[in-house]
């Protein structure tokens, strides 16, 4: 089994053209109060993972409710902009961003959920570390968020190696350090304790939760990890969490080990009272691991201190970990690695026909965001996470997570299908329990410096739910290549 599972890993790995790249990625945090209508104040705060192309940066950013009476109040999109160096002599840099992207939830007045959030800021280097204040703008434009104030960010950058499609940058050719680093896919049942109340003052019934989780490994036995779910199954339709904290692993005897993780983070939504939308999470797992892959079983906690949300969890978690190099003076020679072929990309697609709570029905607008592993010429997986930005759905929000194929390429196009399955709510729509199914088939562009455009054509339906809607799907993507061993 072992040597079909190498088998099958060997074949997904693709040559890109190119050397191996180094690639600054800069992770953002961010805090700032938002003034809404009738004198009600939200804390926000804002994550964001930015590559540098030069002066210019680009990456996914997710912003969400953390203070105030918005608990579930969550955006994501895309964050850009441009850096420089007012004075060489100095460890100052300005910074000037757009984000765009979409979102809402908590009954804020977010309109369709298209949210823009242009700054201007300047940022004190540290080092890998970079304090920073700006001035931000957020702004729903088919809402009646309109709010202007100071931000407040702390950032810390790295360099990782990748190899871009046809890329002309230097070839990186120093030492390295290998790191492990998992990909997990979860699923929860949360058990309210008899205290939690939802928001409309009624017990709060269990749900199940689905998602996925990034783990770092540290130095020894920690790691750090970054987690999001959302609800599949029960009352609470639209309730999402992003949770981040730092976990410990010992081994017992033989493939058995010891697991203890312990985050915090943002959630809400599906009347859920979590009050402001802050989370606190803990768990103790039992692992079973062999080779790449591990599986663990936990008990832990979600509770939500400013409101009366208090539960019970219990966890069965897949991961699959591989080993990823980075730049340091004092490791080895960078050698014996394989190349994984990834696709990342955004699209806006539209719901045609989307039934809502009200008993009306008609097309939504969304913004998704999604990262592809290929499995060889053929297969891939894939994973998505896409929001409302119209169509008086602000608030709904997917993730889901599947598989596709994809012919050979003929002049630079390639046919494809695809299915997912994952959670989806919010925003007023018949969504269920928020187990929900995709399929779509396809056409894919690819452009040269690893561009490529996408169109599709597809089904979305709510499993347990009305909603059951035509997609139709237009986007942009990079193809590039990730070293791993």
């Amino acid at each position: 089994m072992k040597r079909l599972l190498l088998g099958l890993a060997s074949s997904s790995l693709l040559l890109a053209e190119g050397s191996p790249q180094a690639l600054q990625l800069r992770t953002t945090l961010s805090a700032e109060t938002l003034h809404l209508p009738r004198n009600e104040a939200l804390g926000l705060v804002g994550l964001s993972t930015t590559a540098d192309f030069g002066r210019l940066h680009l990456g996914p950013a997710l912003y969400g409710a953390v203070r105030g009476e918005r608990g579930g109040f969550f955006t994501f999109g895309i964050e850009g902009g441009r850096r420089g160096r007012p004075f060489p002599g100095l460890p100052l840099e300005w910074d000037a961003g757009l984000f765009v992207g979409g979102g809402g939830g908590a009954a804020a007045p977010q309109g369709g959920g298209l949210m823009v959030r242009p700054h201007l800021g300047m940022v004190l280097l540290l080092g890998k570390l970079r304090l920073g204040a700006q001035l931000s703008h957020v702004r729903f434009p088919n809402g009646g968020i309109n709010s202007t104030q100071a931000a407040l960010t702390v950032a810390f950058s790295a360099d990782h190696l990748w190899v871009p499609e046809g890329g002309q940058g230097a070839a990186f050719d120093g030492p390295v350090s290998w790191g492990g680093r998992s990909f997990e896919l979860e699923t929860l049942r949360v058990d309210p304790s008899a205290s939690s109340r939802t928001r409309s003052g009624t017990p709060q019934q269990p749900l199940d939760l689905a998602g996925v989780s990034l783990a770092t490994e540290l130095r020894g036995s920690g790691f750090r990890f970054l987690s999001t779910a959302g609800a599949v199954k029960g009352s609470s339709s639209g309730y999402a969490q992003a949770l981040a904290g730092l976990g410990l692993r010992t081994a017992l005897a033989g493939p058995l080990g010891l697991e203890a993780r312990l985050g915090a983070g943002l959630g809400g939504g599906g009347d859920l009272d979590t009050g402001g939308g802050f989370l606190l999470a803990g768990e103790g797992a039992l692992t079973l691991g062999t080779g790449r892959w591990r599986g663990a079983a936990s008990l832990g906690f979600l509770e939500a201190p400013g409101g009366s949300f208090r539960s019970r969890t219990v966890t069965l978690r897949l991961s699959h970990r591989s080993s990823v190099p980075a730049p340091w003076k004092a490791g080895e020679t960078l050698a014996g690695f394989e190349l994984a072929n990834w696709r990342a990309g955004s699209a806006f697609i539209v719901y045609r026909h989307a039934q809502r709570q009200d008993g009306t029905a008609g097309p939504i607008q969304l913004m998704t965001l999604r990262l592809d592993r290929r499995l060889g010429d053929t297969f891939y997986l894939s994973g998505e996470a896409g929001s409302a930005t119209g169509g008086r759905a602000g608030g709904y929000s997917t993730g889901l997570a599947g598989l596709g194929g994809e012919t050979p390429r003929w002049q630079r196009q390639r046919l494809f299908l695809e299915a997912a399955l994952g959670a989806g709510g919010g925003g007023g729509l018949r969504s269920g329990g928020g187990l929900l199914t995709s399929l779509r088939a396809g056409w894919r562009l690819e452009l040269p410096h690893g561009l490529g455009l996408d169109a599709t054509v597809g089904k979305a339906r709510a499993q347990g739910g009305a909603l059951d809607s035509t997609t139709y799907g237009l986007g942009l993507h990079l193809r590039l290549a990730a070293l791993e061993r």
